[in-house]
């Protein structure tokens, strides 16, 4: 909602409110509304249905946070998906690896990609990699028929888990996603605002508990999304040993060794509420 040059997410108890010069596109895809706002102290910012995706001020807060933490734990990351991140900003981290052979983003809309290298070159920039496949489906069908025992890490790249993303959390998208990965596979999604959207991280997790034997979850901050407090949940059906085996080939500007390990450090709350029970098999 644009009221006298601010934009405010309120569509949630929280707001995100940015003051913005005003939109440099706005349209209608076959998915969900895109538009992009230029903004006085975030630089430009994609709203999808309304919602902040990407701001180019803040970004890597949140490309860095879904993407390090489990390719610099894997021990030889080759063969990677990334599901939604039309944007660009995960590809872009996820190619620093030199290990990395092979990339599909997995994308439903189209658009958001052709936007991104338009208003986004700085987070797109890998957008035209030859390690990347673009593969324009659904995520949800697309994970169904994946064969088994191929990939080393999915990133799970997403929107809110509402509309046509609401499977993205379901026990069957996640036992299909387990199927996909090999066996010492990774798999991390972003989960929403711990202040907030506590329902959504809950069945995220406890869905993810029955299809993977390993889950732990990380807080980090994304200073655009609603509440600044974001987590996001890694997963393997093999021990996950946190310890960086590998490091970026190119600079982060949040993600560090340092930052890796307090990602995984919980609030008491979280620790004591979804982490000191037994983990479901």
């Amino acid at each position: 909602m644009l009221i006298n040059e601010w934009f405010f997410e309120d569509d949630m108890p929280l707001a995100v409110a940015i003051k913005v010069k005003g939109s440099l596109y706005s349209r209608k895809s076959k998915y969900q509304k895109i538009e992009i706002l230029d903004s006085i102290a975030m630089g430009k910012v994609m709203l999808l249905d309304n919602k902040v995706m990407v701001s180019e001020k803040d970004e890597f807060y949140y490309h860095e946070t879904i993407t390090h933490p489990a390719l610099s734990i894997h021990s030889n990351p080759k063969k990677i998906m990334v599901i939604g991140g039309g944007d660009g900003g995960t590809v872009r981290e996820v190619l620093k690896y030199k290990t990395v052979d092979e990339v599909e983003l997995v994308e439903i809309d189209e658009e958001v990609i052709t936007v991104s290298k338009k208003y986004f070159p700085e987070v797109a920039c890998e957008l035209d990699s030859p390690k990347l496949k673009i593969k324009l489906n659904d995520a949800i069908e697309y994970i169904k028929s994946a064969k088994e025992n191929t990939y080393d890490v999915i990133l799970c790249d997403s929107t809110d888990p509402e509309g046509f993303a609401a499977g993205l959390i379901s026990k069957e998208f996640y036992k299909n996603a387990g199927k996909a990965l090999k066996e010492n596979g990774i798999y991390i999604c972003q989960s929403g605002s711990l202040l907030i959207q506590e329902k959504e991280f809950k069945i995220s997790l406890e869905n993810m508990r029955t299809a993977f034997k390993y889950v732990d979850a990380m807080v980090s901050i994304v200073p655009t999304y609603p509440g600044c407090v974001w987590s996001f949940l890694i997963a393997s059906n093999s021990p996950v040993d946190r310890k960086i085996k590998n490091m970026p080939g190119g600079k982060t500007k949040y993600w560090n060794e340092g930052i890796h390990e307090k990602l995984f450090a919980k609030p008491e709350w979280l620790k004591e509420k979804y982490f000191s029970l037994q983990v479901a098999k």
